[in-house]
Order: structure tokens, then C-alpha cells, then sequence
């Protein structure tokens, strides 16, 4: 079993469980942290710490990875947060749970997966900084775009789905190199291809799929 695998059933079998990132977003996730290799990490909308566990088997050395980061996870509703706190342990070095994001800290990768970032949040994004957005979020990426294109930041967006077509995840890069504008045009043309037949059958394409949830 994948460490994505294993989180995700871990995850589906605890109270709360109806909303969490799927395996796909999971393994997404930790393949981007590892590429990244960030120093600060944001995590907005931690629910019952699904996607929070995964950062937390990243950055405690699980995957023999980088073990240094600074990691907040930002969740308000208090029954999460009660639930968070039972299942997110050991935690690293580093890693705590806030009830709002932090001002005047530069992230160098944000996970988003809850509510709205302001906008003074997404201005402290490092040089090169990565944001994983998990589900679709379209308003949440649009309002992303717009304010790193008022600030003057270029950036690029790709989106990644499962085969079955439902929800994946997004990711936007702030400052790519070259190769990394060709490789984002090329996932948004591989992505588009697979989508097609999805389309013309009338099916919906990135929607959640229902998940006999065990209780």
C-alpha cells in the first residue's frame, strides 16, 4: 500500500471523514512537498487532518525528506480542530495548528483546501512559491490569479484528475522557469484530451464521486 493509500483509509474510517482530500490529492501532495523541498508551509482548511497527516509524514522523515520545515495549519471550526488534534501525532519539529493564517510570513508552498485566502495572504508568497489546491476551488484560483496578476507576478496553473475523471487537484506556480511553462502546457493539453470523451457523454468532469463512507 502506497503511504497515500494508507492514509486515506486511515482517514476514511474516523468521524468526519466525508470531506477529506482523496488518495489522489494525497499522493499529489506528497509528490509536490518533495519536489519543493519548502522551508514554510501554510495549510488552509485542515479539517480533521487528512492532508495535514500527509505533511506531517513529509516532514518528520517517514520518506527519508527534508525534516526542517515550519508548518502551520490553519482550521477555525473547534469540533475539527478537537479532531485534528487526535489524529495528526507525532508532530514534527515545527508543525502547530492555528485557528486563522499568520500575517507577514512568506510561504514557500500553501496547501488550500478550506475557506477564502485573503488577499494580503496570497502578496506573501516566497520567489518560486508553489499552491496545491486540492477539489476544484475554481473562485478560490481565480482570485489567486488575479491578485498575483495585480502584483505584478507571473505564474502558471495546471490541473491533474484521476482516471475516472473526478476531482484531482490544481496546482499554481509562481515564477516558473521556461521548462516548467512547457511542462504545465503540456499537462493542461494531456489533461484536456482525457477530459474530451468524458465531455461529449455528458458526464461530469471534476466533480467528487460518491464514497460508501464507513461509519
Amino acid at each position: 500500500m502506497t503511504p497515500a493509500a494508507d492514509i486515506h483509509a486511515r482517514f476514511r474510517a474516523l468521524p468526519g471523514s466525508k470531506y477529506i482530500a482523496s488518495e489522489f490529492a494525497l499522493a499529489g501532495a506528497l509528490a509536490w512537498l518533495r519536489r519543493s523541498r519548502p522551508m514554510r508551509v501554510l495549510e488552509v482548511g485542515s479539517g480533521i487532518g487528512c492532508l495535514s497527516e500527509a505533511i506531517r509524514s513529509w516532514a518528520s522523515g517517514d520518506f527519508g525528506v527534508f525534516l526542517d520545515a515550519e508548518i502551520i495549519c490553519v482550521e477555525d471550526e473547534p469540533w475539527c480542530r478537537a479532531q485534528w488534534q487526535k489524529n495528526v501525532r507525532p508532530l514534527p519539529r515545527g508543525m502547530h495548528l492555528f485557528d486563522k493564517p499568520p500575517l507577514l510570513v512568506w510561504w514557500d508552498f500553501v496547501l488550500l483546501d478550506g475557506p477564502q485566502m485573503p488577499a494580503d495572504g496570497w502578496i506573501a508568497l516566497a520567489r518560486r512559491a508553489v499552491v496545491f489546491v486540492e477539489g476544484g476551488r475554481r473562485a478560490q484560483r481565480t482570485e489567486l490569479r488575479r491578485v498575483l496578476r495585480e502584483a505584478g507576478r507571473h505564474s502558471i496553473e495546471a490541473t491533474w484528475r484521476p482516471p475516472d475523471r473526478s476531482k484531482g487537484f490544481s496546482v499554481v506556480l509562481c515564477d516558473p522557469t521556461p521548462a516548467e511553462e512547457v511542462w504545465f502546457a503540456a499537462v493542461r493539453l494531456h489533461e484536456w484530451v482525457l477530459d474530451l470523451p468524458v465531455r461529449v457523454r455528458g458526464q461530469p468532469v471534476g466533480k467528487r464521486r460518491a464514497e460508501e463512507i464507513p461509519r
